[in-house]
């Protein structure tokens, strides 16, 4: 699946989970699996719990596992 056909994809309110890292606060990021048609992880869409139905961002695999990356970076560098 292309990045933009990712964008054709709005996940159900009720697939959505909220961030762990924020979760204790009132409005934090929502994230979703995006499926193709036979059920394989395509990608990742990242909204907001205060705004569910905005668009929301929408990641490939990559450019998920390389946020995810950055952020433990940005973690260690804070000795979190």
């Amino acid at each position: 699946m292309e990045k933009q056909e990712l964008y054709d994809v709005t996940p159900p309110v009720e697939d959505r989970f909220k961030s762990p890292f924020s979760e204790a606060n009132g409005a934090c990021a929502t994230f979703a699996p995006i499926l193709s048609e036979d059920g394989r992880l395509v990608g990742i869409f990242q909204g907001d719990s205060q705004n569910p139905d905005i668009l929301g961002v929408r990641h490939t695999l990559p450019e998920f596992v390389a946020m995810a990356d950055g952020m433990e970076d940005i973690r260690k560098r804070f000795g979190l």
